[in-house]
């Protein structure tokens, strides 16, 4: 049976679609923004899925996987962001609130319902949390790619070190290819030569992608992303700390908002 050749190809394609959405929030607000952090928190939650799916016969994965998954429950914040996605697609509306920026535009900030904020998220722009959770994503990808680097990328099976790690033959390669069998037997050319030609024929991984993305550099059209600066004390930070679950404001907008007003008078008739 021909060998079957696998890639990131998919995860990394997903690892995209999450970022196209995170670009998507910056310029949205009101319910458009929470259709696109909706779209977000399932694409990026598909990355892992993808991913498992991908390499679920690559020897040592499972092994490897398994102490990834370790790591990443352990990070209160990607757990943070895996309990929204269930909230989106079981429960409804994931919690946020927003208030208009000095310089025109909006901020938004995660609400503890009913799960609670991480203190790493809190006093942050929704938007810069999505990113910071994107990523680690892409390190995760990043990471995978350099522990198996032949099953990540068909551009580097393609070559005489992959096919002695691999173990495959060119009827492998034929098969993969669509080629029929015997093509690859002509002439007097080296085995090195054959793969770089028949390479030609392979879409490569887009490792400029993962490592752009585990650097923080999201872009759009080819333009880095910015993030609203917060200081984890402006307005919009107090009214979400007022709609927390068992807040006198009961978790009302408006009575969180008239609250957060009155806090600021009386802090500045008290200093």
């Amino acid at each position: 049976m021909p060998r079957t050749f696998t890639t990131l190809r998919h995860p990394v394609e997903k690892l995209l679609e999450a970022e196209h959405f995170i670009a998507r929030m910056v310029e949205s607000d009101g319910l458009k923004f929470q259709f696109e952090l909706n779209a977000f928190l399932s694409a990026s939650r598909s990355v892992t899925f993808v991913l498992q799916k991908a390499f679920a016969d690559v020897p040592g994965f499972a092994v490897w996987y398994e102490q990834q998954q370790a790591r990443m429950k352990a990070d209160a914040a990607m757990r943070f962001f895996l309990e929204l996605r269930n909230v989106s697609q079981k429960q409804g509306p994931v919690a946020f609130v927003g208030g208009s920026l000095p310089s025109g535009g909006w901020t938004y900030r995660f609400i503890g319902r009913p799960h609670s904020v991480p203190e790493a998220l809190l006093g942050r722009d929704v938007g810069a949390c999505c990113a910071a959770h994107l990523m680690k994503l892409a390190t995760l990808l990043a990471e995978c790619s350099r522990t198996f680097p032949f099953h990540s990328c068909p551009g580097r099976a393609f070559t005489e070190e992959g096919m002695v790690a691999l173990g495959y033959g060119w009827r492998d390669v034929e098969a993969a290819l669509g080629l029929p069998p015997g093509y690859t037997e002509v002439g007097d050319i080296s085995a090195a030569e054959k793969l770089r030609i028949l390479c030609r024929e392979v879409e490569p991984l887009d490792r400029e992608s993962i490592e752009r993305i585990a650097q923080g550099d999201l872009r759009a059209d080819g333009v880095r992303l910015q993030f609203p600066d917060t200081s984890g004390s402006d307005l919009v930070d107090d009214i979400a700390a007022m709609m927390m679950p068992g807040c006198a404001t009961g978790g009302q907008p408006r009575d969180a908002f008239l609250g957060a007003i009155l806090k600021r008078i009386n802090d500045i008739e008290s200093s």
